[in-house]
């Protein structure tokens, strides 16, 4: 009987290793996924929204706070060395802006909800557009380097 408990317990400790491991592939970026620059997106389908630009450098965000009205467009440029995956806190699941995970709104590396959250890196030199809908406070990260972080404030 003890066997069967033991053969039982690795049987579930397995089983739990895998589905743990299945969660962080499908959030964690790959740099083999990343986007070639120059990729550039359109600012805002509206032709008087205004453009707030955001820059990712090696050392973070800048500026690492910005305010802007409903309607308008923050254009998040990565000029680092590294991949950019702009996504809305929480890290790594980004739901802070509509309740929906990176899971739920990120297919294949597409946003196909309009949540606040890039789906995949772009490298250096390219940049991502983002218009903003909903009025409140939005922190953000890069999806890539978690400690790099900002605030979009939306009046």
């Amino acid at each position: 009987m003890r066997t069967v408990w033991i053969a039982l317990g690795a049987v579930v400790v397995i089983a739990v290793g895998v589905y743990a491991f299945s969660l962080n592939r499908a959030v964690a970026p790959s740099e083999s996924r990343m986007v070639p620059a120059p990729q550039q997106f359109a600012p805002s389908e509206r032709s008087n929204a205004a453009l707030t630009i955001v820059t990712l450098t090696d050392t973070g965000f800048t500026p690492t706070t910005v305010t802007i009205g409903v309607g308008e467009t923050v254009r998040f440029t990565n000029t680092s060395s590294r991949g950019m995956w702009v996504g809305a806190d929480e890290h790594p699941t980004h739901t802070e802006y509509d309740g929906t995970s990176t899971r739920e709104h990120c297919a294949n590396g597409v946003n196909i909800t309009g949540s606040f959250d890039q789906c995949t890196p772009i490298e250096n030199g390219a940049s991502w557009d983002y218009t903003f809908e909903k009025v409140g406070t939005f922190g953000f990260h890069n999806h890539v380097g978690a400690s790099s972080v900002g605030t979009v404030t939306v009046n």
